[in-house]
């Protein structure tokens, strides 16, 4: 029984980090949830992306390790396993019920790709607004966020490097961004619809998630996010770079 509930709240806390949970969220709903169901001598550390825990046995001392290398948001799933373990720690709910719960709520469907494609493609749109663009910025920033969004989703089912694919896409956004110049007429401002496309791809929950770990006193793990967010960031300065340098160098679009 310590062995099934050991598991489970284990993979409790890798379903919420690898969904975009906080590492104190994890760690706190773990020790909620072992101690709920009995668990005796559990211990958990948690970092953002690995979770080492041991606890007491009949049998021994048992232990856990799990390795959590990418991170998907999806915080429906993050809220679903904090609901099981405040039904757990209300005593509303049994091992088996428990791990009923936990595959619904690692089983939730992710937004559909046409959905996703469309919320990047408009919150560029309202970024490149938001930014000082006229209606010639936003209508590019649209396109460029909606292909932005497919060159990401292609990228990551072929299971290439986020920093590659945050390069690329930053590239992909400036050159349509650039290309649309001749479309649009002296009046364009191509950096406002570039600003407002590479809003989507910025790592505002990283770095959102670094402070508040900072805040918390979990240095390493705010320190993982910071440079996590910090590279993001580089990423997409490197990708507007090249493709500037290389529309002046070889289209003598000026910088």
């Amino acid at each position: 029984m310590t062995d099934r509930a050991m598991e489970l709240v284990v993979e409790a806390g890798k379903t919420m980090l690898e969904n975009g949970g906080e590492v104190f969220r994890a760690q706190d709903t773990m020790e909620i949830m072992a101690r709920s169901l009995g668990v005796q001598g559990f211990h958990v550390y948690v970092l953002t992306n690995g979770i080492f825990a041991s606890a007491e046995s009949e049998a021994g001392e048992l232990s856990a390790v799990r390795h959590i290398p990418r991170v998907r948001i999806h915080l429906g799933r993050v809220e679903a396993v904090n609901a099981l373990s405040r039904q757990l720690a209300a005593g509303g709910m049994d091992l088996a019920g428990a791990e009923a719960a936990l595959a619904e709520a690692r089983a939730l469907p992710e937004y559909g790709r046409r959905l996703a494609w469309l919320a990047g493609a408009v919150g560029s749109a309202c970024f490149g607004y938001l930014f000082g663009g006229g209606a010639s910025e936003v209508i590019t920033a649209f396109f460029a966020g909606l292909a932005e969004m497919w060159l990401l989703r292609l990228f990551g089912r072929a299971g290439v490097s986020k920093v590659f694919t945050d390069i690329a896409g930053a590239a992909v956004c400036t050159a349509l961004c650039l290309a649309a110049a001749p479309l649009w007429g002296a009046g364009y401002q191509a950096p406002h619809a570039i600003i407002g496309a590479l809003m989507v791809l910025t790592p505002g929950v990283a770095l959102t998630m670094a402070i508040r770990d900072l805040i918390n006193a979990d240095y390493l793990s705010g320190t993982i996010r910071l440079f996590d967010a910090l590279l993001v960031a580089g990423c997409l300065a490197c990708g507007v770079a090249l493709t500037y340098l290389i529309a002046n160098n070889l289209l003598g679009v000026p910088l």
